[in-house]
């Protein structure tokens, strides 16, 4: 395993203080818009077009839900985030129950992991969800060269991310909160969360258990960083007003 990558996020998590990370898929949003260039001709473009999509009203209230119902009970100390802004508005979306005006939080802060963001980061991940659509990892890791790929892109998540926790505002152990979120794309996060928890002694169990678990929209993955054990944050469905948007 490279240095920088999980076990190093891991054990930076635990010098501050940390023990769980949380993984959540940002909500619904909208297509690429019309004339965006495609990723096979123009990779850069379609890229910025990408992370230019933004959440649908449906989205909205998804994260309303997810926030209500889950998200605000997370004792968080800081949010890392895709730069994708459907990631980012998800994120900033879902803490209005966590961090209000009445209610600020010093030491929660967000910051953008660019890695996270797929598109660039790895042609084999991107051919493989381009062609077979979404579903869990198992999927993905039985394609000709899908683990490999989605095992590096998930420790060159885990490296930027251990990078983050440096910084003054993470602290040292035993400042306020004991959680960490990140905001991301759909098998993508599934594949960090592999990384995450198998640097946490996950159990055979556990493993068959990740691989095949199938992240919806705004539902996470809440990882227990001392054995690798984890479970799948549910969100309920939004409300009718928003359903059909």
């Amino acid at each position: 395993m490279p240095a920088g990558s999980a076990t190093d996020f891991v054990a930076a998590c635990k010098a501050t203080g940390i023990t769980h990370a949380c993984l959540v898929r940002h909500a619904s949003s909208a297509p690429l818009r019309e004339g965006a260039a495609s990723r096979a001709e123009k990779p850069h473009d379609w890229k910025f077009d990408d992370q230019m999509r933004v959440l649908t009203p449906k989205g909205i209230g998804q994260c309303e839900a997810a926030s209500a119902a889950w998200f605000k009970t997370l004792d968080l100390r800081a949010i890392l985030s895709s730069p994708a802004r459907r990631a980012s508005e998800t994120a900033m979306r879902m803490m209005a129950a966590y961090e209000t005006e009445g209610k600020p939080v010093d030491s929660l802060y967000l910051r953008m992991v660019a890695s996270s963001h797929p598109a660039g980061m790895s042609e084999v991940c991107e051919s493989l969800f381009e062609t077979m659509g979404y579903g869990p990892l198992r999927k993905f890791f039985a394609a000709e060269g899908g683990e490999q790929a989605f095992q590096e892109y998930g420790d060159n998540v885990c490296q930027e991310m251990s990078t983050t926790m440096t910084g003054p505002a993470f602290g040292e152990a035993g400042s306020a909160g004991t959680c960490i979120a990140l905001f991301g794309h759909a098998v993508f996060l599934n594949a960090i969360a592999f990384k995450i928890a198998q640097a946490s002694n996950m159990s055979d169990e556990n493993k068959d258990k990740l691989l095949d678990l199938d992240l919806g929209e705004t539902e996470g993955i809440y990882i227990n960083l001392e054995d690798g054990s984890f479970e799948k944050k549910v969100t309920p469905p939004p409300p009718a007003a928003a359903e059909g948007a």
